[in-house]
């Protein structure tokens, strides 16, 4: 696109001319996005055809080892010393005990046929989720705890399996815990709480809309019976402020940093809380974002 030449010696208005500079600027803009917009969506169309491609190749070669015939005979099973008899026929003439040392009964051991490997064809779920990490941010930002109700005590791997069999890609579940007897709270990216929210609904399960994890009815230990209405609602601040500060810990540095700015905004941890990438190193060594929690037992039970 051609750059407009403007200037007050073409006689405009200082303020029109100033409008016109700034819509030039706009105008690059945008068209610098739709460039690389295209440039996204003419890879997106070479990972479909390199995948469509690699399912063809792996549909084929598994119709060839069907089709095969069962191995031939291996030649060890061919007894050296008698290539005209029966395999395995003792020589009367040997003494006992020689024909086990021969070559010919050593190499008639057939040995074992090993299949070939097969390369792995990557899901739809995986190619997808590395063409986001090519995509420029687009859309809302931001994340969303959505709280579901739940029968007995649960385990963080028995969630994300059940919530997998309904439908849910369980790889956008950042976070899974147990804010009060009966309910499960999920963190999720506000892109996705919409589609979460309406597979949900489809297998009939409860959105709990109104629940508040501040609730000091949340708390139910009975080692906090004795306290008061404002000091049920501190503690209950301070179960969900350590349930926050536990779930950056098993959230990779380029996801924890994100969520810990949307828990601090949300006025659950304070702002020198806000995990950065040296205090996650620090704190992990590199191993503890590989870690599953099991546990389904809560300080709020």
């Amino acid at each position: 696109m051609a750059n407009l030449q403007i200037g007050n010696k073409q006689g405009l208005p200082t303020e029109l001319t100033s409008f016109l500079t700034t819509l030039q600027a706009q105008i690059m803009n945008v068209q610098n996005r739709t460039d690389q917009l295209e440039r996204l969506a003419a890879e997106n169309a070479r990972l479909t055809t390199e995948l469509d491609h690699a399912r063809a190749t792996n549909a084929n070669l598994q119709k060839q080892l069907g089709s095969q015939s069962a191995p031939e005979k291996n030649f060890s099973e061919i007894s050296l010393s008698n290539p005209a008899g029966a395999v395995g026929a003792p020589d009367k003439n040997k003494e006992p005990g020689l024909e086990a040392s021969t070559w010919a009964t050593k190499a008639s051991v057939s040995l074992p046929v090993t299949a070939p490997k097969m390369s792995t064809v990557p899901s739809a779920r995986r190619i997808a989720a590395s063409v986001r990490m090519f995509a420029l941010p687009s859309g809302p930002s931001g994340y969303e705890y959505v709280y579901i109700p739940r029968s007995r005590r649960l385990k963080h791997k028995e969630v994300r399996s059940s919530l997998r069999t309904l439908g849910v890609d369980s790889s956008r579940l950042l976070d899974i815990n147990f804010p009060a007897r009966g309910v499960i709270g999920i963190l999720v990216h506000v892109q996705y709480a919409d589609t979460f929210k309406a597979k949900l609904t489809t297998a009939s399960v409860e959105i709990l809309d109104a629940f508040d994890p501040l609730d000091p009815d949340n708390v139910a230990d009975p080692k906090y019976a004795s306290l008061s209405t404002h000091e049920l609602a501190n503690t209950a601040a301070m179960l969900h402020h350590d349930r926050c500060l536990q779930a950056l810990q098993f959230l990779r540095p380029h996801v924890a940093i994100p969520v810990g700015h949307f828990f601090c905004e949300e006025g659950w941890i304070s702002e020198d809380e806000i995990p950065t990438r040296t205090t996650l190193t620090n704190a992990t060594g590199g191993s503890l974002f590989k870690r599953q929690r099991s546990s389904s037992v809560t300080m709020s039970e």
